[in-house]
Order: C-alpha cells, then structure tokens, then sequence
C-alpha cells in the first residue's frame, strides 16, 4: 500500500537551486556500509547513488547514473525483486511511498536481503520532483529468524514432548507431541499448571520441586502424567533451567514410558514363560521351585513328557504338533490344583511342581495319564496321545531344585523302558550322585588320545565240532592310576558325551588290524566280531571306511562280523537295512545282537539282513530252569534256523547250560564257562593249542549207551544195577528227581527209567521237564502205584514212552529197555542226519547268497563294461578316418565306420584272420613301418601302432595323403 504520509516536500529556502540536491548527497554518502541511499528523478532514471550502494556492486558512478533504475546491476540476481522495483517506480511517480524486503547481489557473488523503501520527494507546488530509494542490510536479522523457524519446527516435530515452564509451575509453551501425550490442545494446556497432570507434585510441593531445579541446574526423574479419559502415562522426565536476561524458565522434556514398559514386559514374558503355551518356562520354574523348597514343606516333582510326540511333527506338521503341545498345557493345568506349578521344561516336556499334595503325587500322575489320553480334535484330525510320568519327592530325593528334577527325570527314563504310558517312582539311581563321573568323562577323552583302550577277545565255539571258529572284540580301559575301569562304567559316559564315535572307529580299526595279524600268521580262520554303536550306525559313510579298513589291512571280508542290537535297528530302520546289506555284500557277517531283551518283532527279524542271532544272556537256560524257559530258546533257535540264520548263545557260564543247547542244536556260544574276554596273545595261543570243547558234550564222540535209573528206594536201584550188568550200557543212579537234573546235566542220557511216586516232585513231573530239557531222551516210568490219570495224560503228551509196573519181570523189562536203546538210535541217526542236511542246507544258501552277490556285481560290471564299449565304439565311429584293430593272435577285432566303408568290411567278418580280410599292402603296414597305401583310388598314409595294455595287438590308422604331403 502506498505510504504518502512518508513523502517528502522540498520547501523554499534563500539558498541555490542545487542546494537541496548537494545537501542530500552529502546525508547519503555519511549513512553507514549497510545502508545504501540514491536519487532517481521522476522516469526512474538513477540521479545518484551513495558510496555503499556502488562498492557492493563494484560499480563506479559513470557505469550506473543515467541508467534507470530496475537496469541497474543491484536488481540483475532476482527476477522478482526486480519486478517489484519496476511496480514501486510506478507507484513513487504518482507520489506513492513502497517498502518491500528484496534481494540484491553483490560484486562477489553474495546474495543480501535488504529492508527497501522508495520515497517520492515532492517540489511545493506538490508535484514529485525526485525519487530516494534507500535500503538496509537485514541478512542477520534473516537468518535469525530462519534459525528461529528451523528451531521451533524443530522443536514442533520433535517425537519427545518438549515444554516450558514458568516458576508458577504454570505452562508457558509446549509442542505438538506434549500436546498428543496429554490428549489436549495447546490453548488447553497452556491453561494448565504441572500440579495438574503430574501425579507425584501438588500445588505445595511445586517451591520445593522449583527449587531443588534451580540449586541443581538440571533434575531427571520419572513420574506419571493424567490424561483427560483418566488413565495416567509413566513417563521419564529431563528438566533443565534457562536463563535470558531477567527472564527464567524451565525446559521440560518428556518421554512416553508405555511402549518401553511394554518392551519390559514381554522380555520379562520371553525370559520366564514358554511362548507357545504361556506357562513358566525352565528358568521360571527352577526359581520357584527353589523358593518353595525353601518352605521346607513336602514337595512333589512329576516331570512328564509326550510319548512318541515327534511321530506327531513328522506326519502332521508342526503347527498340528505345537496345537497338540497347547492342548496337552491346558489338560495339565486343569487337572491339578491351583497352587500347583505348572511349567514347560521344553519339547514335549512339562514339570508339575505340587507343594505340601494334598493326595499322593502318584495318584495325580494316573488322574493325568487319563486326561492326556482323551482324544484330541485338532484341525479335523483325531488324535491319540498318552505320556509317561517320573515323580520325584523333597526332602526324601532331594532338597534342591536341579536335583529333584534330574531324580524325576531318572523316574522317566524308568516309566518309558517299562512301555510308556505309565507313571514311575524315582527309586534311586546308580548315577545320581557320582562325583566321580565328570573326571571319568574328562579322563575317558585323555584315554584315547593317550592309547590307554585295549582291545580283548572272547572265544566263540561252535557246537557241532566244539573248535573255535570267531571272537567278539570287547573294549577295555586300564587307567594309569585308577587300574581297570568297567566297560559298563565308562561305555555310557561315551554314548551321552559322543566319544563313542571315535572310540568306535579306534575299536574298528584295531580289530581289523589283529585279525590281519593273525590272518597272515597263518592260524586257523576264524571270525572278528565288532559291536556297531547306535551313532556308527547312522554315519552315511560306515560301509566304505569298513571296506578301506579291510583293504588297507588286507583281512579278508569274510574273517570280520560287525554286531548290531535290536534297538539301533528299530530306531532308524532303513538306513541301518541300508548299511548291513552294503557290509554283506562285502562279505562281513552282520550279528543281531541281545536278540530277545528288545522288540523281537518275527516281522523286521525277517527283513533284517542278519547272519547270526546272538541269543541274550538271559534266555539262556540251565538245568534248573523252568521248562518254558527252555522252550523259548529252542523256539528262538528253530525261528532264526528257518530263516537261513545261525544262532549264538552269549553268557554261557556252566557245563550243564552248553550242554543244553548242543541238545537244543544251536550252532554256535560264547561264554565264560569256556573263556573270559583274553588278551590277543592268549587267544593265539588257544589257537596254537587247538582248545575246544570237549567232543563228549557235544555228542560227537562215539559213546557207551547211558541209562538213568531214578528211585528215592536204594534197594530197588542196587535190584536193577544187578540185573542191567551184564547188557554192557552205563547205568547211572539218582536218589531223587533234583539229582536226576543234575546227571542229565553232565552225561549225554539215552533212556531214563523213574519211579513215580518220590519226594519233591513225582516221576512223571521229572520226565515232562526231561522231555523239554532233552527230548531225544527216552522215557520210561517203572512204578508199583498206578496213578491213572497223570499217567495216561503223561502219555497221551509224549512226556513218557512206556509205563512198566513193580513188581517186574525181568526179561520183559530187560526187552523194554533194549527196545528203548534201539529207538533211542534211531532217534540218533535221524537227528544227525537231520543235522547235517540243515548244515548242508545252510551253507548252501549261504554259497547261494555269496554266488547272487557275486553275480549281481559282475552283472553290473558287465553293463559297464558294455557301456564303456558302445561309447568307445561311438566314439571311433565318428571319428573321419578309417581306423582298424587287430589282436595279438592276429584276428581282426575292430574296424570303425569309416574302415568298414573303405575296406568293404561286414560286422560278420571281424574276428577272422587279418591277412585274409585286409589288402596286401595293409598287411605289410601291420608290420610296424609307416606306408603310402592305395584304396578306392586314393592314396593313403598307413601307420600301425603296437598295444599293450589291456588291449593287446595293433591299431592301423589310414590318414589321406594331402596336397602338401605329395
């Protein structure tokens, strides 16, 4: 808008025309470097202009005066101040003051923002006579205030809530993020005081609080804010004191603590409770399970785990398994009380801590087994889950925390060997308090690195020749301090800490090595058997560094066994399949070790690649033995004979238990009975000295016929010794059935002829249990009481042959007994004819195998070669020159495409000499020396060369004779 009222009027005076002018000059010229003045007459024309106003352009008077005005190098940097000069000229001519801020740019490149007012100076006769721009350097006063606007934008858009406060306490200023915190405008807060939204400070602890800002210069602290829907924000404060000139204030920065707190929170949920179920996690509930046996009160400890549960992940994916896991939380925590602790140890695993039950902590474990066994309905599958419980008790197992949960855990491991599905006492552990378990594990490492594990060997016989034919090599670790260590001492430590993979490769390599000794030492051949550990077992490369072992050692394959448990095989069963049939097709026997103590599934026994079935020791019966102990291991043997498989009794300790299984027919035994696990060197030396069993045991000695007479009356048995002399049997005498057992125990018995009625156990109970120990025995009661019943359902069984009564006829039972003698041969005969077909069936099948095996290799190595061949055969076809073959008899074998074109040559033709099929002068080539050759009408360059590798013979090259070559 026009500033008229700023005009400026020339009055009369008494001096010259040109004074007002000079005058004013003069003014201008004295205004400091920071103001710049002129004169423009009423076109805008520039009249003057003082000394401040041309240095900032570096021009000199002649340069501008005389120019208009908006020309003039002042207005060349900015267009648009250049247009507002242009509209003030026109305004000061119609006598109309402007001030406006522009922007100039000075000589050095500089740009300055100038305050710019344009007065239009008027003559007395009220017509504009000149025109007075002026203009004031304001670039400072520019710059403070941008500085001042980035600052309170700055302070606007902050995230933390700034504010000022006065010593009222009363707000003074405040930005956009305290008004957000507060929920309130700003006019709103401004209204306020901080008694009104702190919690912590009223209106007369505000001077104390003032105060100790103003003694401190600076206060941090947290408190919490109201907000108007009533809630309050914990918030952390930082509160500094300003000072300008007489005026104080406080600066207030604030920040929202919620989103913090929150983060705490869920750390602190992370840290202590599981994230799938929100129960106590392990750190949780070892802390209160600590605080609670702090109490001294009872406590139970019932640690329970899915059973099975990875069969859930694996076949229905792991968000139906982590649904099952969320399921089983809530049955647990709804079944026990509700000061019970209830926490997820981690996996399938949960921890129910019960202080001072209230009923016994076995009858919840079976309330829980029910609720766990519900079926579950997840996602539209019916599921079927059980769990196995340990329950451990303070003080009685324990006072601490770590170590009622290991002692549960121990129960566990009882509860899931017992079948699972079941809840389980902890009733002490071996391990549970070993100090000395840790230095066993630390002493176990320095053992194989130092070669203190030794390897000893344990005889195994076979039974129908009584020789020893393998031995089983069994670890053992003789401490330099400690002396001997029990395999079962330190074999565990090695399966928890994973040192039994590489003792289980020292063991392999060891074992192979001494039985290559012996193999070169000439000894007679036997077997090295290896027990495979479970780890071993999974190794993807255990068959080829067994086969690189073998060949490094030179050992035949067939000289080395490797054992395996049911257990190893069940655990990861197509990979173990996979591994025995690769070692068998090596040759090395695979044995089924502890067979009977596992599942003892007939269905993966018979898909199982086994050679022997090693019988566990506890199936193997003696004399005293219960008769269905006795019919379990025959079956066991009869079961793996049927299917091509021998058999091997472990832990045979006693005359009468081999003697047991001789009868029975099992092929093979180890034991201590005959040999302790020995060093190399004795096993050497049983070898040397041809130790076996005594060929009598085993029935293949020819023997005097054996009669058993039993009668608890010694005058009958003193009748009968005097009557049999003169038949030529050995006749032995028993007193009672228990003294029976044991003569049937150390003599091979033909015939046995009891009394029937003796103390203890009657004659007809004896030769039932004979006919289960020794059913090729024949059987005869001689009696003067006549028990009609037992004795016909004796015989209907086949418990006894023939029942002859007292008083006797001593002809008739002289016929009876010779007639029971001829039987008992026959019986004889036929068994060892049975015998030797089942060898000779056995070793057939076994030849039959090897003989497949054989077969499928050369088989394969056939089709390789064949393939190798045709690619050859392709490969010289393409070849462009012709190219011939002829052997080291002097057949023709071969001839490419190209050969075959040029000589005439049918496929039928190869194999027939090569001086008939080949050109004289191609014979004279075949001699050695390189030739000029012509065929078809072409020359040609024949060069032989002699083979001998496995291709022996010639190869005739032709090549075709070039221009250059002529």
């Amino acid at each position: 808008m026009p500033y008229r009222h700023t005009a400026l009027t020339l009055v009369p005076a008494s001096h010259p025309a040109s004074s007002p002018e000079l005058s004013l000059h003069e003014v201008m010229d004295r205004l400091g470097p920071s103001v710049f003045a002129g004169l423009l007459d009423v076109d805008g024309r520039l009249c003057y202009a003082n000394q401040a106003a041309l240095q900032a352009i570096g021009s000199t008077p002649e340069q501008v005066i005389g120019r208009l005005f908006d020309a003039t190098p002042w207005w060349q940097g900015c267009e648009l101040s250049q247009r507002r000069v242009r509209q003030a000229l026109a305004s000061a001519a119609r006598g109309e003051a402007s001030r406006f801020d522009v922007r100039i740019t000075t000589a050095s490149g500089a740009t300055l923002a100038m305050d710019f007012s344009l007065l239009p100076l008027f003559g007395p006769d009220g017509r504009v006579l000149w025109l007075i721009p002026s203009a004031r350097d304001v670039s400072e006063r520019d710059q403070a205030q941008r500085q001042l606007l980035l600052t309170r934008n700055a302070v606007e858009q902050a995230h933390d809530a700034l504010m000022q406060v006065g010593p009222d306490g009363a707000f003074r200023d405040a930005n956009a993020a305290a008004c957000r915190l507060l929920g309130l405008t700003r006019e709103q807060l401004l209204r306020l005081r901080v008694s009104d939204v702190d919690t912590q400070v009223d209106e007369t602890q505000w001077p104390l609080r003032w105060r100790e800002m103003c003694e401190r210069g600076a206060l941090r602290f947290e408190t919490s804010l109201r907000h108007p829907d009533g809630h309050e924000i914990p918030v952390d404060v930082s509160v500094s004191l300003v000072s300008s000139g007489d005026e104080i204030f406080a600066h207030v920065s604030v920040d929202d603590l919620r989103e913090r707190r929150a983060a705490e929170r869920r750390i602190q949920q992370l840290l202590q409770f599981d994230e799938l179920t929100g129960l106590p996690n392990r750190q949780l509930l070892y802390e209160r399970l600590g605080a609670i046996l702090q109490t001294g009160a009872e406590t139970g400890v019932l640690l329970l785990e899915i059973d099975r549960f990875k069969r859930i992940n694996d076949g229905l994916g792991t968000p139906i398994g982590d649904a099952v896991l969320r399921e089983a939380a809530q049955r647990i925590a709804a079944t026990v009380r509700s000061i019970d602790l209830v926490a997820r140890r981690g996996g399938d695993e949960f921890v129910v801590v019960m202080p001072a039950p209230s009923v016994p902590a076995l009858d919840t474990a079976q309330t829980l087994l029910n609720a766990i066994a519900r079926p579950m309905l997840i996602d539209g599958h019916e599921i079927h889950i059980t769990c196995s419980i340990g329950i451990a008790s303070a003080p009685a197992d324990g006072e601490h925390a770590d170590t009622l949960v290991r002692r549960a855990n121990a129960a566990l491991h009882r509860a899931r060997l017992l079948g699972r599905n079941q809840a389980s006492v902890y009733a002490g552990s071996p391990h549970d308090d070993d100090p000395e378990r840790l230095a066993l594990e630390t002493a176990l490492r320095r053992a194989l690195r130092d070669d203190q594990l030794e390897l000893h060997y344990q005889p195994q016989l076979d039974l129908g020749h009584g020789r020893i034919v393998g031995v089983e090599a069994l670890l053992r670790w003789r401490h330099p301090t400690l002396g001997a260590i029990a395999p079962d001492r330190f074999i565990p430590i090695a399966e928890e800490t994973g040192l039994i993979v590489p003792i289980g490769d020292w063991v392999l390599r060891r074992a192979i090595e001494q039985a290559a000794s012996w193999q070169r030492a000439g000894l007679p051949p036997l077997r090295m058997a290896v027990n495979l550990s479970a780890r071993q077992l999974l190794q993807p490369d255990l068959t080829r560094r067994i086969e690189a072992l073998l060949a490094a050692s030179g050992l035949d394959p067939r000289r080395f066994g490797v054992e395996v448990t049911e257990s190893m095989l069940i655990a990861n069963f197509d990979q173990a399949v996979q591994h025995l049939n690769a070692l068998r097709a090596l040759g090395v026997e695979v044995s089924l070790d502890d067979f009977g103590t596992g599942y003892s599934s007939l269905s993966y026994l018979r898909r199982l690649p086994v050679d022997v079935v090693k019988i566990d020791r506890s199936l193997v019966p003696d004399v005293s033995a219960p008769a269905e102990a006795v019919s379990i291991t025959r079956a066991i043997i009869t079961m793996a004979q049927q299917l091509q498989m021998k058999v091997l009794a472990e832990g045979v300790e006693s005359e009468g238990q081999a003697a047991l299984l001789a009868a029975s027919q099992c092929d093979q035994m180890q034991g201590y009975w005959f040999s302790a696990p020995v060093p190399a060197d004795a096993v050497e030396a049983m070898l040397r000295q041809g130790r076996q069993i005594d060929a009598a045991l085993i029935g293949r000695r020819s023997r005097q016929r054996t009669l058993l007479l039993v009668d608890d009356e010694e005058n009958i048995l003193a009748a009968l010794r005097r009557l049999l002399r003169a038949e030529g049997w050995l006749v032995l005498c028993a007193g009672s059935a228990e003294q029976a057992l044991e003569l049937m125990a150390r003599h091979e018995i033909d015939v046995i002829l009891s009394d029937q009625r003796m103390p203890g156990m009657t004659g007809v109970e004896l030769l039932r249990r004979t006919r289960q120990l020794y059913p090729e025995t024949i059987r005869l009661v001689l009696s003067g009481y006549t028990e009609l019943q037992s004795i016909t359902d004796a015989i209907n069984e086949g418990a006894i042959y023939k029942f002859l009564a007292k008083p006797w006829d001593d002809e008739q039972l002289r016929a009876h007994l010779r007639e029971a003698f001829a039987m008992k041969e026959m019986t004889d005969q036929n068994r060892r004819l049975g015998l030797e077909v089942q060898a000779a069936n056995r070793e057939l099948a076994e030849l039959n195998r090897r003989l497949q095996t054989l077969l499928s290799a050369q088989r394969e190595q056939n089709l390789r070669e064949v393939g190798s061949r045709e690619a050859a055969q392709e490969l010289l076809d393409a070849m462009p020159v012709p190219m011939l073959g002829v052997d080291d008899e002097g057949l023709l074998v071969f001839a490419n495409a190209p050969a075959r074109a040029l000589c005439g040559l049918a496929g039928e033709r190869l194999g027939e000499p090569a001086g008939e099929q080949l050109a004289p002068s191609l014979r004279q080539a075949l001699e050695g020396t390189a030739m000029l050759v012509t065929l078809a009408g072409r020359r040609w360059w024949a060069i032989s060369r002699l083979l001998d590798g496995n291709a022996r013979g010639r190869l005739l090259v032709l090549l075709p004779q070039t221009e250059a070559s002529k």
